[in-house]
Parts: structure tokens; C-alpha cells; sequence
């Protein structure tokens, strides 16, 4: 995993979730790691050595804070703020960072009320002339394949981009006219 210099706004995924997670409030680790199971963790999920690493870093880059609160029973517990260097940064990212992945994609969406609307529904639409021309790609395979595929596994797999291609089109053209209102 590559850290994060101070003087860079450039984040992983990780690191953007992470602080996207924060954007909501102060948090242990343990708390990130929970909210992020319980939301995110349903389309991207670090794993938890990956959660925890993180949070010092992004502490010594400036994008957030630690506090720690003394515990009589148990360890003393490390709470983390984001910073509004960490604000600017999670808002960059989710603004002019091009998603990787429709996950990644997935993950701007959930985060978006941190951002402009605007920039949600540009990416949208870019997301959806990709799912397009991936979508015509793959019927140009499909139509190139005479009788019988070389494959049957590969044939399988052109297939599942067939037919998934179109849903993830038309659950974008639904979020754009949502968002559009």
C-alpha cells in the first residue's frame, strides 16, 4: 500500500473512505472499521490491518487528528477527526479522481453529499458512455464469433458483460434523472 505524502492530495481508495467515513464524525478505529462493514463494506471492503494502517498516516499527512481518551479498565482508546486538509483532500478525490472500478464508482456515490451535485452527475455520465462503448465492444465479439466460441468458459464470462452491461446503464440513467429533480 503506498502512504500518502504530506504534501500530496492524491488518495487510495482506503485512504478516501477512511475519510469519508470521518466526514461523519469522530471515530476509533474500531468504530471506522465497523461503519465501513456496515455501509461501504457492502461494494469495497479493506482488510482490517489495511483499515487500522492507514489512520497514522493519515494523521502524519495532516488529513486527520488523534486524540486519545484514558480508559480505566481497558487500553486507552485513539479517536480520529478529520482535518479540513483531510476535508479538501476526500472532496478532491471525489470530485476529479476518475473511479477506477464501477465500485470505486459506487463508493463516490456514497459519498457524495460531501461534493457539489455537479460533480457526481459529470462522473455519472461519463460512467455511462463507458458501460456503453464496453456494452457495443462486447456485441462486436459476440457477432465476430461464428458457430461455435473457442471458449465455452470465455463465452461465459463475454455473456455476463452482456447482460450486465445494460443494467448498470440503466440503473445510471436512473440515478441521473433522480438527481437531476
Amino acid at each position: 500500500m503506498r502512504t500518502i505524502p504530506a504534501q500530496t492530495t492524491t488518495l487510495t481508495t482506503t485512504e478516501a473512505v477512511a475519510l469519508g467515513v470521518l466526514a461523519e464524525g469522530e471515530r476509533s478505529g474500531y468504530d471506522l472499521l465497523k461503519r465501513v462493514e456496515a455501509s461501504v463494506g457492502h461494494i469495497w471492503s479493506p482488510a482490517k490491518s489495511q483499515l487500522y494502517a492507514i489512520l497514522p498516516r493519515l494523521v502524519d499527512a495532516g488529513l486527520a487528528r488523534r486524540r486519545t481518551v484514558r480508559q480505566e479498565t481497558r487500553p486507552d482508546k485513539q479517536l480520529y477527526t478529520l482535518t479540513p486538509a483531510g476535508k479538501r483532500a476526500v472532496r478532491s478525490w471525489l470530485e476529479h479522481t476518475e473511479p477506477r472500478s464501477f465500485d470505486e464508482l459506487m463508493l463516490k456515490v456514497f459519498f457524495a453529499k460531501l461534493v457539489p451535485r455537479a460533480a457526481l452527475l459529470a462522473q455519472l455520465e461519463r460512467a455511462r458512455e463507458e458501460q456503453l462503448a464496453a456494452l457495443e465492444e462486447y456485441r462486436a465479439i459476440e457477432r465476430n464469433i461464428s458457430g461455435k466460441p473457442a471458449s465455452r468458459y470465455g463465452y461465459l464470462t463475454l455473456r455476463y458483460g452482456l447482460e450486465l452491461m445494460p443494467c448498470r446503464v440503466q440503473w445510471i440513467e436512473r440515478a441521473l434523472k433522480e438527481l437531476s429533480r
